[in-house]
């Protein structure tokens, strides 16, 4: 009579729970069905979980036995998982066994699927809130650090007295180096350029007084109405002023 009476409770559950699950409820045989439970909340990536349920000989006395599994591992368009999209591990799933079987003895005596479904539900969408929430945090604050690196690159040291003080007397010297090393004239480089000693090139005067032809080198240049000079009234006016003296 015992176990008619365990039959009897099994079978009337089975039915409550096909009309609760019409299109989630997979039956296998009279002792053996599953449930399809899919999570979906706010700003988590949905999935289906399947929670697979044996009646026990002494049901709804004992536990159940279960198990739970991810009916799903893609999205709809089966491309994988997302930086932020959050996904349950075999140690989420021990978790959540934990909690439905938790709900489970508390339920002894009394039918209790349901309420072990209900309870996975409730679970794993929470669940997945806090991981999803954990990722977005964790991949805001890698991003905080990647903009910071970044921004570092183009910052400089920041300038104090001291350093600027420090800075300063190394530019002096460094100026003063340069003007010591600077101080030939344009004229002492290019002597040097052509190997003969400043002080030994020839003046103006006297190239003029070598070469008479210099005189003449500007002739070619006047034009009607110009005046030419004679240079030899310049030698003259120079004899003069030297009986003079």
């Amino acid at each position: 009579m015992a176990d008619e009476r365990y039959a009897e409770e099994q079978a009337s559950e089975i039915e409550i729970l096909q009309s609760i699950y019409p299109t989630e409820f997979t039956q296998h045989s009279p002792t053996e069905f599953s449930i399809a439970i899919a999570i979906e909340e706010e700003d988590v990536r949905p999935c289906t979980l399947e929670l697979a349920i044996k009646y026990t000989p002494e049901y709804p006395d004992e536990l159940p036995e279960f198990s739970i599994s991810v009916a799903e591992d893609e999205d709809e368009d089966g491309q994988p998982l997302a930086e932020t999209d959050a996904a349950l591990d075999g140690s989420d799933i021990e978790q959540l066994s934990s909690k439905v079987r938790e709900t489970g003895e508390e339920s002894r005596g009394i039918a209790m699927v349901f309420s072990m479904a209900a309870t996975l539900k409730e679970a794993c969408g929470q669940l997945l809130v806090d991981k999803t929430n954990r990722l977005k945090r964790e991949r805001e604050a890698r991003l905080q650090r990647e903009i910071a690196a970044e921004q570092a690159k183009f910052v400089g040291t920041p300038v104090t007295r001291d350093s600027f003080l420090e800075w300063k007397a190394r530019f002096d010297a460094e100026a003063a180096g340069l003007t010591a090393s600077g101080a030939d004239s344009a004229d002492a480089r290019t002597a040097r350029r052509v190997g003969v000693k400043l002080e030994d090139r020839p003046t103006g005067r006297q190239l003029f007084e070598q070469d008479r032809s210099l005189a003449k080198s500007d002739s070619k240049f006047l034009t009607e109405g110009d005046v030419s000079v004679d240079a030899s009234l310049f030698d003259r006016e120079q004899d003069v002023s030297d009986d003079g003296e």
